[in-house]
C-alpha cells in the first residue's frame, strides 16, 4: 500500500468509528427518553438475529454436506490411483530384481575374476623380475 492509500484507509476507518459511536449515543438517548419504542426495536432485533441464526445454521449444513461429498469423491478418485501406483511399484521392483540377477551379478563376477587374474599376473611378473635380478 502506498502512502495515499494508507491515508485514505485511516480516514475511512475513523469515519466508520465515529458513525458507530454516534449511533450508539443515539440508541442510548432513545433508550432513556422513550423505553416503549426501544422495547419494540429490541424485539425486532431479537427476531432478526433468530432468523439470521437459522440461515447461518442452514448454510453450515450445506457446507458440511459439500465437505462430505468432497471427501467421498476424493476417496473414490484416489483409491484407484493408489492401487495403480502399488502395481507400478511392484513392476519396477520386479524389473530391478531381474536386472540385478541377470545382468549385474554376472558382470560383477566377471570383473572380480578379471581382477583376480590381473592381480595374479602382476604378482607373477613381480616375482619373475625379482628372480631374474
Amino acid at each position: 500500500m502506498n502512502e495515499r492509500e494508507r491515508k485514505n484507509f485511516q480516514i475511512a476507518l475513523i469515519v466508520i468509528l465515529v458513525v458507530v459511536v454516534v449511533l450508539l449515543a443515539v440508541m442510548c438517548y432513545f433508550l432513556f427518553i422513550s423505553p416503549g419504542p426501544t422495547a419494540t426495536i429490541r424485539d425486532i432485533a431479537i427476531i432478526v438475529l433468530a432468523l439470521e441464526s437459522i440461515v447461518v445454521l442452514l448454510l453450515l449444513g450445506v457446507v458440511i454436506g459439500m465437505l462430505w461429498w468432497l471427501i467421498q469423491t476424493l476417496e473414490r478418485k484416489i483409491t484407484p490411483i493408489l492401487d495403480s501406483t502399488s502395481e507400478t511399484v511392484n513392476t519396477v521392483r520386479g524389473t530391478a530384481t531381474f536386472v540385478s540377477d541377470a545382468v549385474v551379478s554376472p558382470i560383477i563376477k566377471v570383473i572380480s575374476y578379471a581382477s583376480g587374474v590381473k592381480s595374479a599376473i602382476q604378482t607373477l611378473t613381480k616375482w619373475r623380475s625379482r628372480r631374474s635380478d
